[in-house]
């Protein structure tokens, strides 16, 4: 039985399934980073582990689908594990010892993500029984709480700053707000009043939630360090990698199953014959992750980001140029995979690095909102470029694949502009001293024993 049966939902009922779990991420992922920082982050790791796998059974059991909704809003701290994780290591490490450690967490993950999407779909093709099917990862999270609360040590380094509880909830409705917006434009158009109202209200939400966060002696979001030179780069790099990579992840899926007979492009692979190549690119991108720091030894943070962003560049002018050759798509994907790689372990590393000891958390958790903000803008984006030529029965015409690629390039070109603005330094301590940014005032903080 499937879920529609199981439920009793419509397909737009099922939208909510994903939205809900977007939002609910999109609020967990600063708040619990910033928590970490001040109260543990073995603690919030722990309350995020113990979220998810109540959420998971919530989907897994509930006939009602409202409850199941909850189980989704109680999953969404699934996406603050890792900057809970790659706090945890630079508390622990430094240097080299700890790009490669994070290197590894971020190959680790995407080894997962593969091998989740393959033994999901043998799973729910052998097993009838849709319980046990979602039962699956509900087993695998039990398993993390079993690690994190034996196994991870707790961080030592705590952050004296208080709760801004107006800061993280005026953070939360911009963020809510923005997405809510962001996931109407391809439904209902962009001038729409679903799309313009949310929007309006973000803009309004912002400039207030700045204003708050400026004034207040322990914000939620240290916006000085955020637009420091010390920071910004790498976190408008990840904003606009985002924006390239997650925004644009069913753009080449669907131009790979294009029938060059009917749209006069693509190659007409199976959905089969697709996921293989996907996994290959992801796989390429497990391995660029684990190396990463070994090429930093020997070009630096700044060149690793600059060869995985021109890797990036040249898949994308691969497809705009020599899109009906086979062989070089694949190099295509290949570029893809190894320059997301690259950028995937070196950035929340890097972020990691440069950030004040007491502000790891947090630093890591809005490395990661803005690249799954960057992601949801490029999705809406990419989304009316690709509904503005479909054509009844066949699809979006090859000038909007090609225009979604320009974007592509154009983003990247931006990243590069960015990463020249990075001073190229070695790999610190823990945090790089705050006086050679004198904009940037490491706030006071104590070692937990």
């Amino acid at each position: 039985m499937g879920p529609s049966a199981r439920w009793g939902i419509t397909d737009a009922d099922i939208t909510w399934f994903v939205t809900l779990w977007t939002l609910s991420s999109a609020v967990c992922i600063p708040v619990l980073a910033k928590l970490g920082d001040i109260f543990g982050h073995r603690k919030m790791l722990r309350l995020a582990v113990i979220a998810v796998l109540v959420g998971v059974c919530f989907v897994a059991y509930s006939n009602n689908y409202s409850l199941v909704l909850v189980g989704r809003i109680l999953t969404g701290p699934l996406s603050v594990w890792l900057p809970l994780e790659i706090a945890l290591v630079h508390d622990r490490i430094a240097g080299e010892r700890a790009r490669k450690s994070v290197g590894l967490l971020i190959s680790f993950m995407t080894v997962g993500v593969v091998a989740g999407m393959l033994v999901s779909g043998v799973i729910a093709g052998l097993e009838r029984n849709f319980t046990m099917v979602l039962l699956v990862p509900a087993i695998i999270t039990a398993l993390c709480v079993f690690v994190v609360f034996l196994l991870v040590p707790e961080s030592t380094v705590r952050s004296k700053s208080t709760v801004d509880y107006l800061g993280f909830l005026g953070l939360a409705a911009s963020m809510i707000t923005l997405l809510l917006a962001l996931s109407g434009i391809q439904k209902y158009g962009i001038s729409s009043p679903q799309v313009l109202v949310p929007l309006l209200t973000c803009g309004v939400i912002t400039v207030a939630w700045v204003w708050w966060e400026s004034q207040t002696a322990c914000p939620a979001i240290d916006l000085r360090l955020v637009r420091s030179r010390l920071m910004w780069p790498p976190y408008l790099t990840a904003f606009l990698f985002g924006i390239v990579t997650l925004g644009s992840q069913t753009v080449i899926t669907t131009f790979l199953a294009a029938k060059p007979k009917v749209v006069g492009f693509g190659f007409a692979m199976a959905p089969g014959n697709i996921s293989l190549l996907t996994a290959g690119d992801t796989l390429t991108a497990c391995v660029a992750a684990a190396t990463f720091a070994y090429l930093a030894r020997a070009i630096g943070m700044r060149g690793v980001l600059l060869v995985g962003v021109t890797f990036l560049a040249t898949a994308n002018l691969l497809l705009i140029f020599a899109n009906d050759q086979m062989s070089l798509v694949v190099l295509s994907l290949i570029f893809i995979g190894t320059g997301s790689g690259l950028l995937l372990g070196a950035l929340p590393s890097l972020v990691a690095e440069l950030s004040p000891a007491d502000q790891t958390g947090i630093a890591s958790g809005i490395y990661n909102s803005l690249k799954t903000l960057g992601g949801a803008v490029g999705g809406a984006i990419f989304g009316v470029i690709m509904a503005s030529t479909v054509i009844s029965g066949s699809g979006a015409a090859l000038s909007s694949y090609k225009m979604v690629w320009i974007i592509g390039v154009a983003a990247l070109c931006l990243c590069v502009v960015s990463l020249l603005f990075m001073r190229q330094q070695k790999p610190p301590a823990n945090a790089i001293a705050i006086t050679e940014y004198p904009e940037v005032k490491r706030p006071d903080s104590e070692s937990v024993h």
